[in-house]
């Protein structure tokens, strides 16, 4: 009895499995524009300066956003699309499914909204300039 029911779980999971990993083999590209060194002082020649810091703090900014978020929205969404397949007539399972995306679409903008008030805010303090919508925002440390 216990092998057949072990055999219903790995029916029953194996195609989900299966679509992460393969969502996650997705996410090396996006790591591929992810590149350079993200402290951007020290070593021979290149001391560190005070403005250093708000140079760090944007590569950092940027590496969460264009590496990180969409990867992990990506999957959220993924795995509220199967809890919603998934969910059958249950409306408690729906309910559920439906917070899972919502929640990921809620996250992922606030993350970009908190993006342009932080560098909004580097621009009103003069740290930042504002390059155009090409590459947004650029730290420029003497």
């Amino acid at each position: 009895m216990k092998i057949q029911n072990s055999k219903f779980k790995i029916k029953k999971f194996l195609p989900t499995v299966i679509l992460v990993f393969f969502f996650l083999s997705l996410a090396g590209q996006t790591f591929a524009i992810c590149e350079g060194p993200i402290v951007p002082c020290g070593g021979e020649g290149n001391p560190c300066k005070f403005c250093h810091i708000f140079v760090l703090i944007n590569k950092i900014i940027s590496f969460i956003l264009t590496c990180l978020a969409p990867i992990v929205a990506g999957l959220m969404l993924v795995i509220g699309g199967l809890y919603l397949l998934a969910a059958g007539p249950s409306p408690e399972k729906v309910s559920q499914a439906k917070s899972i995306i919502t929640a990921a679409v809620i996250g992922i903008v606030i993350i970009f909204v908190a993006w342009v008030f932080l560098n909004t805010f580097l621009d009103a303090i003069g740290v930042a300039e504002w390059t155009g919508l090409k590459t947004w925002w650029e730290i420029k440390c003497p």
